[in-house]
């Protein structure tokens, strides 16, 4: 393990292999990370302008630095000695109260927590628990947060798992012990049955929130809440309508396991495969905001590209007890797309023609009046970005890909969405090309801390290395007036 506390003019470091560090941070790249999209950019506010999509080619020839903002880049962690397989693609980072979060694969598939001081200490790293291996399935990602105490929570290590995995530092921001409480109680770990594609949320009010994929008793969303003070979950939600579900033999099977979210259409029939995901945002004034993907119309069996039929938004001033529409309607939970009461705000339908239709990782952030915009990714005529106003949502400036010059690649893997929604960060001079960026701080600070695997495989296309991964804190230098 090796520390780097030298401070780097990103205009004098050499950039290596001459890697392009002028392309954006993919949203599907942070969104592969989670199998979400992205919280993508799930950002609270508008973002730094330095970091607004284009809607323009850049003015300066491509890798000119010209015209770019100058940082002042730090390398916080560089270690060496991960499992060197695509499993460490989905390392995020969590930021708090001066440290940053992030876990790691050993060599077995050994899990580890690291904790890295912002102002370039010494690093801490310890196993998750002793002897914990990770399953040897790439789906298996952990996720980090921080509640309103100070302690540390991983969820993780999920494919289709009967029930959420989730563990709990001993004390505050403390990473040496964890405590696994899954089998403690259904109220002391995150809610959900039969999961996958976890992700945690933190609110402005240090309110920890999770988000997850449940397909027991039906396909849907589980978002629960955690109270830091007793240390036990609740999930925002209500069991599945027997009524809804009565034709099917999941009616019993349903009591008891209330969901936030569902749908009852599936590839390849109904109660089949759906892949839904959930992001929650909070604006200037500390309301909350859901958006979500749901499949509300069978289709044949996916062969690599599933797909969903509509997005969906809704807003809670309780924390998530209730939820409305964008017009103030209330919403009966669980959440549905299809029409009633418990039909929550659809912002954009699926096109004619067949599938795949809708991307399953609709993004949400706020523009500089405060409202809420919403994304949407048409699999046929591109990103969709809707804003609410007066209870009532109005497309902007549509553009057939995402709103940054480049294009992304569809992921190998197939059960993931390509994603191609970005952070621009081509207006800054990095000596690094960022793997994974946290979102959370960047809209907090204007600064950009994230992950980066500097070797590269020059035999298979370039493709980034793991065994060594690097944290690294850039900060934009604000030119001096004369």
């Amino acid at each position: 393990m090796t520390i780097h506390t030298d401070t780097i003019q990103s205009t004098s470091f050499h950039k290596m292999n001459n890697q392009n560090t002028t392309s954006a941070i993919t949203r599907r790249r942070f969104a592969r990370t989670l199998a979400l999209p992205a919280g993508a950019l799930v950002l609270r506010s508008a973002l730094p302008a330095w970091a607004k999509a284009k809607r323009q080619p850049p003015a300066s020839p491509p890798g000119s630095d010209s015209e770019k903002t100058k940082c002042e880049t730090k390398v916080l962690w560089d270690f060496d000695g991960c499992i060197e397989d695509r499993f460490m693609d989905r390392v995020t980072c969590h930021v708090y109260n001066g440290n940053v979060y992030l876990w790691v694969l050993l060599p077995g598939l050994k899990t580890h927590i690291v904790k890295v001081p912002l102002d370039g200490g010494k690093a801490q790293m310890f196993p998750l628990m002793p002897g914990h291996v990770t399953g040897n399935d790439p789906h298996r990602y952990y996720t980090i947060g921080a509640d309103a105490l100070g302690y540390i929570h991983v969820v993780g290590d999920m494919h289709s798992t009967p029930i959420v995995k989730h563990w709990i530092s001993k004390r505050p921001e403390d990473i040496s012990e964890f405590v696994f409480t899954s089998n403690d109680g259904e109220n002391k770990r995150p809610q959900g049955h039969d999961v996958t594609y976890p992700h945690l949320f933190r609110s402005p009010d240090g309110v920890l929130y999770h988000s997850i994929r449940c397909a027991d008793p039906v396909w849907g969303i589980g978002i629960s809440v955690l109270d830091a003070k007793t240390q036990t979950w609740t999930i925002l939600g209500a069991d599945v309508p027997s009524a809804d579900i009565s034709k099917s033999n999941r009616a019993k099977k349903a009591r008891g396991k209330p969901m936030t979210a569902w749908e009852d259409n599936g590839e390849g029939g109904n109660f089949s495969y759906t892949q839904p995901h959930a992001h929650i945002a909070w604006d200037k004034n500390k309301r909350m905001h859901v958006v979500f993907g749901l499949l509300n119309e069978n289709t044949p069996s996916s062969k690599g590209r599933h797909t969903g039929s509509d997005v969906l938004y809704a807003y809670s001033d309780d924390g998530g007890k209730t939820f409305r529409r964008g017009d103030g309607a209330q919403i009966k939970l669980p959440m549905r797309a299809e029409a009633g009461p418990h039909q929550a705000d659809v912002v954009y339908s699926r096109h004619d023609g067949p599938p795949p239709w809708v991307g399953l990782l609709p993004t949400i952030h706020f523009d500089d009046k405060g409202r809420p915009v919403v994304g949407a990714q048409d699999h046929k005529t591109g990103w969709h970005h809707l804003v609410l106003e007066k209870g009532k949502w109005t497309e902007e400036v549509k553009s057939a890909s995402s709103p940054t010059s480049s294009q992304t690649t569809k992921p190998s893997d197939e059960d993931e969405d390509e994603v191609p929604q970005r952070v621009d960060v081509s207006k800054l001079a990095l000596p690094y090309a960022p793997h994974h960026l946290n979102p959370e701080y960047l809209h907090e600070t204007g600064n950009l801390v994230y992950t980066v695997f500097p070797e590269k495989d020059r035999f298979h296309g370039d493709k980034p290395k793991h065994h060594r991964i690097l944290l690294v804190l850039s900060k934009p230098v604000t030119a001096k007036a004369e």
